[in-house]
């Protein structure tokens, strides 16, 4: 597997402006050297969600046609990938990376791969634009998301086996949560039939994480196929194309941890049991009588809203989906996470 390639580093000065760039990142040499982890910095689950492409999003090609982008988005809010907090959120053409780097020691590299193999705007002999790299920022501050979207983009693998061809593609976007920095990885619809061509010889894409060094590479890569993967420390592709509706999680290790902002919280309010299972208890602190509580998912929206008249109220949550929430309260400042089993 030599396909990891370096991200083209570009000044923070050019946030908000996207940067295109012709000249390929160059790919991992043979005999680079490649460490492995020896602890993962996130856990996996492997969930089902409806596909929807970004409403109104910020397009960062600009309708201009692409091969081997290097574009920027500004970070909305404090972002950490592979438990390091990042100031720079990338991505290049031939990876379709989300990039983190670090100002304080920006020769390191924090990668996530949602999807790396070599893409290619599908109307790129044409001059016509037909994939693009958008991202949207949604939900209450707090709780928001970083949406990142790759649509419908193709192969640079069949643009040169096929001199110029290009049908085949996929959709597929990178979310990042506010607070608990989880990671998903959302797959929507393609059209790819032959494998080898698509992802130039390879199996299928690498998805995970990595750490990119001027010793090595450290790798969390999803392994086996695309229909029930681990995560592991080898470098190597999935088996096939995550197939439409397909969603990758990943948590870091010790996410569930509790921020400053939530100990601020946890002196007003308790919430119990957590994880809960249909009955959720809420109880007022700190002397207080009445409260305007809400719970949000994880992508923002609010689910319940409870008016406490009284120091203790139980709520119905039998009707939620299984995961995460965030429970917040009107007048106060920080949040609480709640899991749904």
């Amino acid at each position: 597997m030599t396909r990891i390639s370096t991200f083209l580093f570009i000044s923070a000065m050019a946030f908000g402006t996207p940067v295109l760039a012709q000249k390929a990142p160059a790919k991992l040499k043979a005999g680079a050297t490649i460490e492995q982890v020896s602890q993962l910095n996130y856990t996996f689950a492997q969930l089902t969600a409806a596909y929807a492409p970004l409403d109104n999003p910020i397009s960062l090609t600009a309708g201009i046609t692409w091969d081997d982008p290097s574009l920027l988005i500004p970070t909305p809010f404090p972002i950490s990938l592979n438990s390091v907090a990042v100031d720079v959120i990338g991505i290049d053409g031939l990876g379709a990376m989300v990039v983190g780097a670090n100002n304080a020691n920006p020769n390191v590299l924090h990668v996530a791969l949602p999807f790396e193999t070599d893409i290619i705007d599908r109307g790129y002999d044409s001059s016509i634009n037909l994939s693009s790299i958008n991202y949207k920022v949604e939900g209450a501050v707090g709780s928001r998301i970083l949406k990142i979207e790759w649509k419908e983009v193709g192969s640079y693998g069949e643009y040169d086996m096929l001199g110029g061809i290009l049908t085949n593609y996929i959709s597929f976007q990178a979310w990042i949560y506010e607070g608990t920095h989880v990671i998903e990885y959302r797959y929507g619809a393609n059209t790819i039939t032959n494998l080898p061509m698509f992802y130039e010889g390879e199996t299928g894409p690498l998805v995970g994480f990595a750490i990119e060094s001027a010793t090595g590479i450290s790798t969390n890569l999803l392994s086996g196929p695309v229909a029930s993967p681990t995560l592991m420390t080898t470098l190597q592709a999935v088996i096939g194309t995550p197939t439409n509706g397909t969603v990758y999680r990943f948590t870091p290790v010790g996410g569930t941890g509790t921020s400053v902002a939530e100990q601020q919280l946890s002196s007003l309010l308790k919430a119990y049991p957590n994880p809960a299972t249909d009955l959720l208890n809420l109880q007022l602190q700190d002397n207080q009588t009445s409260a305007l509580v809400q719970l949000y998912d994880l992508s923002g929206r609010e689910v319940k809203r409870v008016t406490m008249n009284e120091m203790q109220q139980t709520v119905d949550i039998s009707d939620l989906a299984a995961g995460m929430y965030t429970l917040r309260m009107q007048g106060a400042a920080g949040s609480l996470k709640v899991i749904k089993k």
